[in-house]
């Protein structure tokens, strides 16, 4: 029908062309081995032991600098160049079923001088987790709350991480928020290099999904409420200073994340 022949052309013709872009934008981001939501242990001392290493690594090394982060922007669209406040990192994988948005969101609106970045440790071992995040990115250059809604779409709902499709969710995304698809192509070719310095960054840092980093010190594994994530980094600040005892409730929190 008429109907029917403009439909493919409007719509599932620029869809497919940009879904063979994302294949393309694929092509040139690094691998990285599977990242998994932490696995509980038996043994809770070594447990403990092990998150105390850890800790001690972040604070041998001097927090990251600002100009680390720089051309991105934080999770409310504000570019992290020149940003007052405090940065805070949440590293993800969009097919990681604690890895939600909705809490991320909440704490930065709640608290401007946070600039939350989002960053992406997708494991091959989940499948279509590189293509959402190629997808979030390249919709956050258009439209903050169209990228959030995709993560929220996306997402899987169960502890089982049964991969949620995103081709459909996607199409509405470009269209609720106006995309040429031509747009969204460039945007996906840019946010592939984004996505590749994450996970060339995520090697052997970033050991599970999802994992905030506050002052350099990572929270691996902890899915913080808005509230929560304020007083972890209260805490990481004074860790920095060299407060032991919020560094044991740092690790306490971690072992128990």
């Amino acid at each position: 029908s008429a109907a029917s022949d403009v439909y493919k052309r409007q719509v599932m013709h620029p869809l497919c062309n940009v879904l063979s872009i994302l294949a393309i934008a694929c092509s040139f981001v690094l691998p990285v081995s599977s990242l998994r939501a932490g696995t509980p242990m038996s043994d809770r001392v070594a447990v403990e032991a092990g998150v105390r290493t850890e800790l001690a690594k972040d604070l041998a090394l001097p927090p990251p600098a600002l100009s680390d982060l720089s051309g991105r922007r934080c999770l409310d669209g504000r570019p992290v160049d020149g940003v007052q406040g405090e940065v805070v990192e949440y590293w993800a994988n969009l097919e990681c079923s604690y890895c939600g948005i909705q809490e991320v969101i909440r704490a930065q609106r709640e608290d401007s001088n946070l600039c939350i970045v989002v960053r992406h440790a997708p494991a091959e071992a989940y499948g279509e987790s590189l293509k959402k995040a190629l997808c979030y990115e390249a919709l956050h250059s258009f439209s903050v709350n169209a990228a959030h809604r995709f993560w929220d779409a996306v997402v899987p709902r169960t502890e089982l991480g049964i991969p949620a499709p995103y081709e459909g969710i996607l199409q509405a995304a470009l269209q609720e928020a106006a995309i040429a698809p031509e747009a969204f192509g460039e945007a996906l070719r840019t946010a592939s290099t984004l996505v590749s310095a994450d996970m060339f960054a995520a090697r052997s840092r970033i050991t599970s999904t999802p994992t905030y980093v506050l002052q350099g010190i990572r929270f691996p594994a902890c899915d913080f409420t808005a509230a929560q994530l304020r007083h972890a980094l209260e805490l990481a600040d004074r860790a920095r200073s060299g407060d032991a005892e919020a560094g044991e409730r740092i690790v306490e929190m971690i072992t128990h994340g």
